[in-house]
């Protein structure tokens, strides 16, 4: 009986180390009749059920575990990341406050109380002060991208800094590939955290669309959040891989065993653990675009940086490991989405928007502030916390404003709404606006811009968009050429 429970236990670890959920879920459920009350069973469970997007089961499991054993701080920090994903930052706070009251230098829940304050309260300095004397690379990856907003180094310094870790972090031994085999539609994958209603559908949608009537699109998805835009690429996609939350070396594995002729990166900076199983070569040619952050990956098995001669002009290679692939006409193509159209347009317009992450306003955007500027009406779901409104107010009323409005949309149709409600929007700095000028376009607002162009990619973004307007007919047609003579010359 001892041993067939040891089995049992070891047919489900192996299973959950190869991120195959719901064969784990099935095999640890089945090990807990023999243990009721065993903690590392539940919490397994916990795991394996985030794992599989089964986030109410992960919250009871996790619990539960917690129940059984309350210095097992690992289950809390499943209870986080579940809130986490279900858009509740404040729980998840919670949830990592509870570790660090038993352990207040965990460090894993330190780093991650450092992500809460840069992506969902908005505030990189909080982020950087938290992680200040934490180790480890998930605090040192944070305060990078904390860096980034805060606009406190040189372009060539955070470029140092992001290929350094890459080389200390994100390094998997080469995958042996088979050779190619013979076949008219190459099988071209996708791999992203966000195939959703985001800056990867909006700026590349019109050109993967385009490629699939050619080739075959793999899409791998390491998100946990589905829209229309998910439906959108799943309708273009031959097949579809869920690999939220697998580790590098298995999702590596994952990824070669597709026999893909090409991968395009989409997920950048935003999902790391994808970088360090890309780091594999797990595809015959590899290409990086519309990642996270913008900056270089800091590998060297990228077959190109695609970018355009405003945002990424040749004279700024340095900063990229990558070889620069500048797109004539543009890096992207707005494909606005169909709500877009019925956005109502107020006749009359003056009000003056700040539209976005509120990590990009920091004591820098103020040094800048436009002359007489005074009202203000700030944008973005991260104002619905107190904390975010009174930072960014102080910061602000600093820089003269006197008045300011706070809007907090409910979704992406609101969010426009919102937007087309402005006369114009101040283009935010050292982080400039991305997506959100080329909505902004579309919807025939103005921009204000700060002063300043920078070299970092993120620093650059308005370049390209003011000139196109975030537009390039010709782009599906650049990619196709660039995808056929990759995958030609691999052959």
């Amino acid at each position: 009986m001892v041993g067939d429970q040891q089995q049992l236990l070891a047919a489900a670890q192996a299973a959950r180390d190869g991120g195959r959920w719901q064969e784990a879920i099935s095999l640890f459920s089945a090990a807990s009749t023999s243990e009721p009350r065993s903690a590392v069973i539940r919490h397994n469970l916990a795991l394996c059920s985030f794992g599989a997007g089964r986030f109410g089961d992960a919250l009871a499991f996790a619990r539960q575990a917690t129940t059984l054993r309350p210095e097992l701080w690992q289950s809390r920090m499943i209870e986080a990341k579940v809130h986490r994903n279900r858009g509740e930052p404040v729980e998840s706070e919670k949830a990592l406050a509870a570790i660090l009251d038993v352990d207040p230098a965990n460090a894993s829940a330190l780093a991650a109380m450092a992500d809460l304050d840069l992506n969902e309260f908005g505030d990189p300095a909080a982020a950087a002060q938290r992680l200040r004397r934490l180790g480890g690379p998930d605090a040192e990856l944070t305060g990078m991208m904390a860096a980034l907003y805060l606009g406190e180094q040189s372009a060539e310094e955070q470029s140092d800094r992001l290929k350094a870790f890459s080389s200390r972090n994100l390094r998997l031994p080469k995958l042996p590939l088979p050779a190619p085999s013979p076949r008219a539609r190459k099988r071209i994958g996708l791999i992203s955290p966000l195939f959703s209603a985001s800056p990867v559908y909006f700026l590349t949608f019109g050109a993967f669309a385009a490629l699939s009537a050619e080739h075959e699109i793999i899409c791998f998805d390491r998100g946990v959040h589905r829209d229309w835009a998910t439906e959108r690429f799943a309708g273009i996609a031959a097949e579809w891989h869920d690999v939220a939350h697998q580790e590098p070396a298995t999702l590596s594995h994952r990824i070669a065993g597709a026999d893909l002729d090409l991968m395009f990166d989409l997920g950048g900076w935003t999902d790391a653990p994808a970088l360090a199983a890309l780091s594999a070569h797990p595809a015959r040619r590899m290409l990086t675009w519309v990642g996270g952050q913008s900056a270089t990956t800091g590998l060297d098995v990228f077959d190109g940086w695609i970018g355009d001669e405003w945002q990424s002009p040749a004279s700024l290679q340095p900063l990229y490991t990558e070889s620069l692939i500048n797109v004539a006409g543009g890096y992207c193509d707005y494909q606005p989405p169909d709500y877009l159209a019925k956005v109502p347009r107020p006749r009359k317009r003056t009000a003056i928007g700040l539209v976005g992450n509120p990590c990009k306003i920091v004591p820098q955007t103020v040094r800048d502030w436009p002359a007489g500027l005074t009202e203000l009406v700030l944008i973005d779901r991260r104002y619905a916390h107190q904390r975010t409104r009174d930072r960014v107010s102080a910061l602000l009323e600093g820089a003269g404003v006197r008045k300011l409005d706070f809007i907090v949309p409910q979704g992406h149709a609101a969010y426009l709404e919102a937007l087309a409600g402005m006369r114009s929007i101040v283009n935010s700095g050292p982080y400039a606006g991305g997506l959100t000028l080329v909505e902004a376009a579309a919807l025939d607002v103005g921009i204000i811009d700060l002063p300043g162009e920078g070299r970092l990619f993120c620093e650059r973004h308005h370049l390209s968009h003011r000139v196109t307007r975030g537009r390039n007919p010709g782009l599906a047609n650049e990619i196709g050429k660039l995808v056929n003579f990759l995958t030609d010359e691999a052959r």
